[in-house]
């Protein structure tokens, strides 16, 4: 790892959304749990409060001297001991019981042995199938056939966020069997492709990458701000970041720009589970910033920023809600 570069400039306070809220007082910030508590004695006293992270990128995003902060603070996580948090052990005993960090809602399997994986994620298949459907419909009207495979399971994403490192190997080594039916494997969920390609090894694809240079159009009225997911941004590229914002003008959305809108909505890194308030408190004041903004609602592109945002009241859509194919 390389902790030792820094050099203590704050640019990664500055950056942290959750020490930048009101609610978050308690996390002891970026510095402390990815550079000093791994290697002082820091780490026995923090404990839980490591845990008061989005894990979104932004600290690395914007430090100087390039420390790889969220994987110091992932490693941080799985040398905790002690009990898990309620939301973090609802969490482990769902994946324990049916494979997903949720119980499973949607009933659109669809399994015929085609190239292509259609992968949603656990939001997507237990909170927003809506989401999944209009996904997959979308990559049907693409021409692109494709699977949904009920085999397919949590991706581990969340487990590694709460240190659940062996659980997450092992399904790891479950999914594996299923993505090597495939050639393709697309995604909805930036965690989930960001996961598969660093931790799997396979180069999926994000909706995003599929849809660029598609000929598509909207029947969206008003101006519509967006919900820049971090994964996308920081951790698959700032350029299919940009794509989104681009996919949407040219289906003819009217998208209003404006400061803030890559910033964490509150809802990774396990805080929606294990601090539900300090992320929601977060999603209120995006909330309140977009309301300030007079837009009728918002578009995003990750199941995680459409439920937290979305439980504070404003109309949220992700991108496969907002587009269709120009016919």
């Amino acid at each position: 790892m390389n902790e030792g570069r820094c050099v203590k400039c704050g640019s990664c306070l500055r950056a942290c959304p959750v020490l930048n809220d009101p609610s978050g007082a308690q996390f002891p910030g970026p510095r402390t749990v990815g550079v000093d508590a791994p290697r002082f004695l820091e780490k026995e006293s923090i404990g839980r409060n490591s845990l008061r992270c989005t894990m979104c990128h932004a600290c690395e995003w914007v430090c100087p001297s390039g420390i790889t902060l969220t994987r110091s603070m992932l490693r941080l996580r799985s040398e905790l001991s002690g009990e898990p948090l309620p939301g973090h052990r609802r969490m482990i005993e769902n994946i324990s019981s049916f494979g997903r960090t949720v119980s499973t809602e949607f009933n659109g399997w669809r399994e015929g042995g085609e190239r292509t994986l259609y992968f949603p994620g656990c939001i997507g298949l237990g909170r927003l199938t809506g989401l999944t459907a209009s996904v997959s419909s979308l990559l049907t009207s693409l021409g692109i056939k494709h699977d949904i495979s009920s085999q397919a399971l949590c991706c581990g994403s969340p487990l590694l966020k709460i240190g659940a490192k062996e659980m997450a190997a092992d399904l790891r080594r479950r999914n594996m069997e299923v993505f090597s039916r495939y050639d393709r494997v697309i995604t909805s969920c930036p965690g989930c492709t960001y996961q598969l390609r660093e931790v799997y090894g396979i180069e999926a694809e994000h909706l995003i990458e599929v849809l660029k240079d598609t000929d598509l159009c909207s029947r969206l009225e008003g101006r519509w701000a967006l919900q820049v997911p971090c994964h996308l941004k920081r951790g698959l590229s700032p350029w299919t970041a940009d794509e989104l914002a681009t996919i949407l003008e040219q289906a003819g959305v009217s998208v209003v720009r404006m400061p803030g809108e890559d910033s964490c909505c509150g809802g990774g890194g396990g805080l929606l589970s294990g601090f539900p308030e300090t992320s929601g408190s977060i999603a209120r004041n995006k909330v309140e910033m977009y309301r300030r903004a007079g837009v009728k609602g918002v578009v995003t592109a990750c199941p995680f920023c459409s439920l937290n945002l979305g439980r504070e009241g404003i109309r949220v859509l992700d991108i496969a809600e907002a587009i269709s194919l120009k016919h």
